[in-house]
């Protein structure tokens, strides 16, 4: 009768597991859609059993039924981690194509009329027009013009690269923040599902889809790495550092880069230091190249620099060649200035390559920065030129004093009276005026000198003395934000200095003014070795970031079709099929109706024998 009885335990078993395992599919079918959501599959497995004896076959032995032994959440952890690996350098290259593209947008070089070339192109156009006609008011005037919207047009360039720079501060915030709330999310997602599956019955299922969305989210704005401990909490560490722990969330703040610059830059709160190590660029070689966070700092850049961050290497002195001296007198005392002048090369270089190392660590890998000191540096060079043509300069040694009064000789830059022209006409008569000027310095001031002449006798003369370019001052620089056309010249197109004494045009001069526009300017940086006058300098700048556009646009479409295939794997593994879930829907329902039909079996059974004993 015990045995009899213990049949119902069978049927019940059987009918608490179907109907669990119908609860299970529903469930499945009802997320079909849901983002994240990964399939649960039933694991059934024996319930127990009840051991009769034994025989010389084996031990006889009775069931009591089935139960789940899971619930299994169907992910591989594999493909997982290859996803958010791929994921992460996806978002990185796409976040610095959408940077490059933007910055292209700025020069307009897919606009004929409104590109920066346009602009360079009829400040040419004007110097040759200028050179036919130097003396007339009409062509001076036009010439200043061109000026004005060459100046204009790249003091606004400027002005877009860098508040777009400081712009970039506002998704560095926002990306942090993201950060730390999904960090929070995946710590409270940690403690609920300790504390469900701490008791071994139930598996926190739901929670892990949600955990696992999360980490996918945080792996496109930042490297991760994570662990899953035996609790199921998972630890996840963040550029080598610890972002979720078992106890608490190390979060991540932003601070000014320094003191001088406004500039946000990633910290770790707890201790300050800074989120990202960027002595050595990311590339994919170290496999540092992932995640938005970081990309968008790369972008950006840690400073606004000008073209004084961009190192020139020093030309080496030429050697005398014996056959160009009269005789060994001359031929020695060459090759002796030689020496003096290759030692002095000597310790150029070494700066060169110190600087050279610095700028490749620090401006080149950063897109924004680097283009700004790029352009910089063209639109240094054709302003300084075209001034230096209108106003040149030459040296000359003078005796002055020390700030401890002891009399010493130097050489400073003045005005080359000789060479420079006037303006025109009577009251015009004027040499020194430049073009491009700096907004807040003049090019020269009159000062009272003590010349020395060849034989150490000393002259006193006024002069006009140029107020050379400091690095460490940047008024003192011709630099964008720095630069306008010289109100004198806007006033007066008369004072342009093309005129000679006797009132005359300078020719000399009107043809330079064209000439140093197919003169070698310079190389794009410190790295090439093609030296390119104006307008292949340009055209080469424009092709160089153009150029890196188009790796990262190749890179992020190759990652995203990664993404994709990896994210096909997971939905094959994972993902839900209403076909074979509705299929299963009816073998557990089959299954629910043969235990039903086995309980009233065993029920009828169990009725008779009670109504025919009595």
């Amino acid at each position: 009768m015990a045995g009899t009885m213990g049949n119902f335990y069978v049927g019940v078993s059987g009918l608490q597991s179907h109907q669990y395992a119908l609860n299970v599919t529903s469930h499945n079918i009802t997320n079909a859609g849901t983002q994240g959501y990964s399939r649960q599959q039933i694991i059934f497995t024996d319930l127990s059993y009840c051991r009769l004896g034994r025989t010389a076959n084996g031990t006889k032995q009775s069931g009591l039924g089935t139960r789940i032994a899971d619930v299994r959440l169907v992910r591989d952890t594999f493909v997982d981690r290859l996803y958010r690996t791929e994921y992460g350098r996806e978002q990185f290259y796409q976040e610095k194509y959408s940077v490059v593209s933007e910055v292209e947008t700025y020069f307009g070089e897919l606009e004929s009329e409104g590109s920066f070339r346009k602009h360079m192109q009829n400040l040419w156009d004007a110097a040759q027009e200028l050179q036919k006609e130097s003396n007339s008011i009409v062509k001076r005037s036009a010439y200043i013009a061109y000026g004005v919207t060459f100046v204009d047009q790249a003091n606004k360039i400027y002005e877009k690269l860098t508040t777009y720079q400081r712009n970039l501060n506002k998704e560095i915030t926002d990306q942090v923040d993201r950060i730390n709330e999904l960090a929070d999310i995946i710590y409270e997602l940690n403690s609920k599902i300790v504390k469900i599956e701490a008791g071994g019955i139930e598996s926190a299922n739901d929670y892990r889809d949600q955990r696992d969305l999360a980490l996918d989210e945080l792996s496109g704005l930042i490297s991760i790495t994570y662990h899953e401990n035996s609790n199921g909490q998972v630890d996840v560490y963040a550029e080598n550092r610890s972002l979720v722990s078992m106890d608490r969330v190390y979060r991540m703040g932003t601070t000014k880069v320094n003191d001088t610059c406004d500039y946000l830059k990633p910290i770790w709160e707890a201790d300050h230091d800074d989120v990202f190590n960027l002595f050595h660029a990311p590339t994919a070689q170290n496999q540092k190249d992932s995640g938005s966070l970081k990309a968008i700092i790369m972008s950006r850049g840690d400073w606004v620099p000008n073209y004084t961050d961009i190192p020139i290497a020093p030309k080496s002195p030429e050697k005398p060649v014996r056959a160009d001296y009269a005789d060994n007198a001359e031929y020695n005392q060459a090759m002796a200035q030689y020496q003096t002048d290759y030692a002095q090369y000597q310790i150029d270089y070494e700066q060169f390559v110190k600087d050279k190392e610095y700028y490749n660590t620090y401006l080149e890998p950063y897109t924004v920065s680097n283009i700004i000191a790029q352009f910089d540096q063209l639109i240094h060079g054709i302003v300084t030129s075209i001034n230096d043509i209108l106003c040149p300069n030459k040296e000359i040694m003078i005796q002055t004093q020390d700030p401890n009064g002891n009399t010493i000789q130097k050489t400073i830059r003045i005005l080359d009276e000789e060479k420079a022209g006037y303006g025109m006409g009577e009251e015009n008569q004027i040499q020194g005026t430049e073009l491009f000027k700096r907004t807040s310095l003049n090019r020269y001031t009159e000062q009272q000198v003590e010349i020395v002449n060849e034989d150490g006798t000393t002259t006193t003369k006024t002069v006009k003395v140029y107020n050379e370019e400091t690095e460490d001052n940047k008024l003192s620089l011709y630099t964008l934000g720095n630069l306008q056309v010289n109100q004198e010249l806007l006033l007066n197109s008369s004072l342009l200095p093309l005129t000679n004494s006797q009132k005359e045009e300078v020719q000399t001069t009107a043809d330079r003014l064209i000439q140093v526009w197919g003169e070698e300017f310079g190389t794009l940086g410190p790295n090439s070795l093609n030296t390119t006058d104006f307008m292949g300098y340009y055209s080469e700048f424009v092709d160089d970031f153009g150029n890196k556009g188009n790796v990262y646009m190749g890179i992020a479409e190759a990652q995203t079709q990664a993404v994709y295939e990896y994210e096909n794997q997971r939905q094959n593994v994972s993902g839900v099929s209403t076909n074979e879930e509705l299929s299963n829907l009816i073998r557990f329902q089959q299954g629910y109706n043969a235990s039903s039909r086995y309980f009233t079996v065993v029920s009828e059974m169990v009725e008779h024998l009670i109504s025919r004993l009595g």
